[in-house]
């Protein structure tokens, strides 16, 4: 008894961890069968073998009946047990059976994935295959296409080389040209240069009869035009035969006159021609410019005045102007400019 309950015990401890198979319930069974038929041989033994299972309440024993009867319900038991357990078997059974079944399932879902897969990769490789196939093809069209380049390329290079060598030659030949005619346009440019050096080089008077302006003019026939006009010399120094004077209003301060060149012309000399019936003394004090740069100041009393200006530092100007600061009257007979040009802003030598 207490070997048949461990194997029941055993049976289902198994059976709660998942661990039971078909050779184990074939073996629970079998021993099932053989504890029942070593309690019939016992109870034969003792005297107590009922004649048929139907017939086992009913057996009375004469000497042994207690024990017979403890015996007789631990049989009864045993053999309870003893179906309880194969009727728990065969539930085991039917379980590790659609366990069985549902593994089988998996195989197949397993094999026919399996077969998707191979099919899949099939197919797969076959694609690649297709695709190195057209790929080797293309290949082999890019090498012909690159050696038909390669050929055209050469016969290209071939024919840069002929045009560059034709070219190199006629850039030598014209080179050689270009640098004759080049000599000679220098030569030509030199003679011309050198004619206008020495035609404005030529030093002459550079303000006659060129566009004048003043401040605080005469109104009676005293304009500043009337120093550019080219009359400055009379038989005899009185008023009525000098009339040709510019000269200024009144006294006041600041009073100038100014000559416009009409352009840009080398400064050699400039020239005052004061009265010479009176009042000479008017005009010390003033400041002759050639545009912004003073070239001298009168100091003295006199019928003349020269200002030249430096060689080594040239100036170049395009007005002359008089102007006297002092509060005096400015009157003059004739104011010359001696020059040269005109010269360009980028052309003065």
């Amino acid at each position: 008894k207490q070997w048949y309950q461990r194997r029941v015990r055993g049976f289902s401890l198994s059976r709660s961890t998942s661990s039971v198979y078909p050779q184990s319930l074939d073996m629970l069974s079998t021993s099932h069968n053989l504890l029942i038929s070593v309690v019939l041989v016992l109870l034969t033994v003792i005297g107590c073998e009922p004649t048929t299972d139907a017939d086992l309440s009913n057996t009375t024993i004469s000497l042994y009946s207690s024990e017979c009867a403890a015996l007789r319900d631990e049989a009864r038991e045993i053999r309870r047990e003893g179906y309880l357990a194969g009727d728990k078997a065969e539930l085991v059974r039917e379980e590790a059976y659609k366990m069985m079944e549902e593994a089988y399932k998996m195989k197949v879902g397993v094999l026919e994935t399996r077969i998707e897969l191979e099919t899949s990769m099939v197919e797969t490789l076959a694609l690649m295959r297709g695709q190195a196939t057209a790929t080797s093809l293309y290949i082999q069209e890019i090498r012909s296409t690159l050696g038909e380049l390669d050929v055209k390329i050469s016969q290209l290079e071939d024919k840069i080389d002929t045009k560059i060598t034709e070219l190199e030659d006629k850039v030598d030949t014209g080179s050689e040209n270009l640098t004759r005619e080049i000599a000679q346009v220098r030569q030509t440019a030199s003679i011309i240069k050198n004619r206008q050096r020495t035609w404005l080089s030529e030093v002459r008077l550079i303000s006659l009869y060129k566009v004048t302006g003043g401040i605080n003019e005469h109104s009676a026939s005293h304009y500043s035009d009337l120093i550019v006009d080219g009359q400055f010399t009379h038989d005899r120094h009185t008023e009525s035969s000098m009339r040709t004077y510019s000269h200024t209003a009144n006294d006041a301060r600041d009073n100038k006159l100014w000559i416009e060149l009409g352009g840009v012309f080398k400064i050699h000399k400039i020239q005052i021609l004061n009265l010479r019936h009176c009042c000479q003394e008017r005009l010390i004090g003033a400041h002759i410019y050639a545009d912004d740069r003073l070239l001298g100041s009168v100091v003295e009393a006199k019928g003349a005045y020269e200002f030249f200006t430096n060689e080594d530092d040239p100036t170049y100007a395009s007005r002359i102007t008089l102007h006297q600061p002092l509060a005096k009257y400015t009157h003059i007979l004739e104011l010359q400019v001696w020059g040269s040009g005109p010269y360009s802003t980028d052309d003065m030598f």
